[in-house]
């Protein structure tokens, strides 16, 4: 997303809410393989990115990281750990959400700007 009127707020906005969507899909697709044998959970990892990129004044260059996680090894070598992945698709789903509410609120502001105040 390009920066509507110079409006960073709104690309890292958007940005953010690709790497949550993408953690999302990661997250589904190692709870989809809890009992594959040899299968290894995977992270998604964007925040620093996200927050360097907010600090060079570019948060369009933010690109988010997948990592195989360093958990233990089950005996069958499988890393995922079913209540770790659902904790944190619980917390993808809150931060999604809040995240979607600050960009709608943030489309308001200008739809309000742009009428000059009149509703």
């Amino acid at each position: 997303m390009k920066a509507v009127l110079g409006d960073h707020t709104l690309v890292a906005l958007s940005k953010a809410l690709d790497a949550l969507s993408l953690r999302h899909e990661v997250i589904a697709d190692n709870i989809a393989n809890v009992n594959t044998p040899g299968f290894k959970a995977r992270r998604v990892r964007f925040e620093e990115q996200l927050k360097a990129a907010i600090s060079r004044g570019d948060p369009a260059s933010c690109r988010p990281v997948i990592e195989e996680d360093s958990l233990e090894v089950r005996c069958d070598g499988n890393s995922v750990d079913i209540d770790l992945e659902m904790a944190s698709l619980a917390e993808t789903t809150v931060a999604y959400s809040a995240i979607s509410r600050l960009v709608s609120e943030r489309f308001n502001l200008l739809k309000y700007v742009i009428s000059e105040g009149r509703r």
